[in-house]
């Protein structure tokens, strides 16, 4: 019964199978009619996806000097200056309230007995740097002596901070290797005097954040400016930035015996202060000489001619400056011409994505030597803006939405915004799709009249997390910028 079973099995099976293939055979020979029931949909619910690339913008270069520098937290400040043929000259320095953080002693005299100073370090941890490291750079270090924080907290890279500093100078030192943790410093005597209070300041200060700002308001570190040499810029962690105090100490029984050596350091972020830790970072910009100097910058005003190529740095420095001109939006606006689209009028924008090539060709074997380079000095990832001064993206851009995304999330989660630089295509790529369907909606529900159609500059700067690095790159403009619009029509 079992053997009758196991056949009639494999009969079924086998006529399953040969039913299959018949199935595959005569499907591979018949023609599909893809239209069939076309006449069963409605007229206003049929649709086509179609693809335009577009172009018809405009590329400026612009600066603001309006970015925001203030330090938050345990961060970044940057030392050094650095020129070169393309972006001019950018100084870097910083100012910022320096607590202690490691002392000899945590009850009594903080010092001991008489300490004997042995030397003074600046620490720092460099973390990056760009220029010629291989050139020593000086830097110059004055005390703040008046209350520099301003009242909105907020600082700004033209801070001027030379109206609150003391202009005695305190110490110099030097840094020769990004690979070094610490210089010597030189002293002055006013620098002296500085390291004496220091040592003799009482341990109810030392203990009392406050108290300790309101005598120790903070340290100015700048380059020492007595050339245009290029040289480079470091940029060094505020937990690991400051003084060390070297000693020694005399034995408490017998005052004549060095009892021991001893430390103490102080850096511009110290985790559990409860008040200080404030710090910003400055920059200037020298564009003279430059090739940016002389391509011409902030020249955007209607009428002025545009920059085939342009140019985007960190640090506030020198940005993209994208206008959106009448010809695109008509480009735009033809996407819904019914005459055009047999009758399709409205227009659901599936993807824009907005294509940012660099002046080099990542492709072209000959300059594949010069492009590693250039890619390695550009930043990693664009951001598109409306608004400089407060830092406000395009609706594409919602970093502090994104932010939220990396903090619950992890860095997996991001807007398909994108704004990467691809390295094997030379381009930087960023999705424009809500920002580009306004454009056409705008339009529309302005009857044609282009002048209605509202924040059509953007400006093209490294992406929020990047505004701040030494990141500097070169892109083509105009005609070179392409939007490929895929979208859907429906009647």
């Amino acid at each position: 019964m079992m053997n009758c079973y196991k056949k009639l099995l494999r009969r079924v099976f086998s006529a399953a199978l040969t039913a299959i293939a018949s199935v595959a055979i005569f499907s591979a020979c018949t023609e599909v009619n893809d239209l069939l029931g076309e006449n069963l949909i409605p007229e206003n619910q049929r649709m086509k996806i179609l693809i335009d690339t577009l172009g018809n913008v405009k590329t400026y270069n612009t600066q603001t000097d309006s970015l925001q520098s203030t330090i938050v937290g345990s961060s970044y400040a940057y030392i050094g200056q650095l020129q070169n043929d393309t972006f001019g000259l950018r100084r870097c320095s910083f100012i910022g309230q320096m607590l202690p953080t490691s002392l000899p002693y945590t009850e009594g005299e903080i010092f001991g007995l008489d300490p004997i100073l042995d030397s003074v370090l600046f620490t720092y941890s460099i973390t990056d740097y760009k220029g010629d490291t291989t050139a020593s750079q000086k830097f110059l270090v004055y005390e703040v002596d008046k209350d520099f924080i301003p009242e909105d907290t907020t600082f700004y890279i033209n801070f001027d901070a030379e109206g609150y500093i003391n202009p005695n100078l305190l110490f110099t030192f030097e840094i020769t290797s990004p690979t070094d943790t610490y210089s010597r410093v030189e002293m002055t005597a006013k620098g002296r005097e500085y390291v004496n209070r220091l040592m003799t300041t009482d341990t109810t200060t030392y203990y009392n954040d406050t108290l300790w700002i309101n005598k120790f308001k903070g340290l100015y570190v700048v380059p020492e400016q007595s050339d245009r040499l290029s040289k480079a810029i470091y940029r060094t962690e505020t937990s690991y930035t400051g003084l060390q105090l070297w000693m020694r100490d005399h034995d408490s029984i017998d005052h004549n015996l060095i009892y021991d050596t001893i430390s103490a350091s102080y850096a511009f972020y110290a985790t559990k202060a409860k008040v200080g830790n404030v710090a910003a970072n400055l920059v200037s910009h020298d564009y003279e000489g430059s090739i940016v100097g002389r391509s011409g910058l902030n020249d955007t005003l209607p009428g002025d001619p545009s920059q085939e190529v342009f140019y985007v740095e960190g640090m506030g420095g020198v940005n993209g400056y994208l206008k959106i001109t009448d010809e695109f939006i008509e480009q735009l606006a033809t996407l819904g011409d019914p005459d055009k689209n047999g009758g399709y009028e409205n227009v659901s924008i599936n993807q824009a994505m907005i294509y940012i090539p660099l002046t080099v060709n990542v492709n072209d074997p000959a300059e594949r030597p010069a492009a590693i380079p250039f890619l390695d000095a550009a930043p990693t990832r664009m951001g598109m803006y409306t608004d400089m001064k407060q830092i406000i993206g395009i609706d594409d851009y919602d970093y502090e939405y994104e932010a939220s995304l990396y903090d619950n999330y992890g860095t997996d989660y991001r807007l398909p915004f994108g704004g990467d630089l691809n390295r094997s295509r030379g381009h930087y790529a960023m999705d424009i799709t809500v920002y580009t369907q306004r454009l056409w909606s705008e339009y529309r529900a302005a009857d044609g009249d282009i002048s209605q159609i509202k924040d059509r500059s953007i400006f093209i700067a490294p992406a929020v997390k990047e505004l701040f690095t030494l990141g500097q790159v070169a892109l083509r403009g105009d005609d070179a910028i392409k939007i490929t619009i895929t979208y859907t029509l429906m009647r």
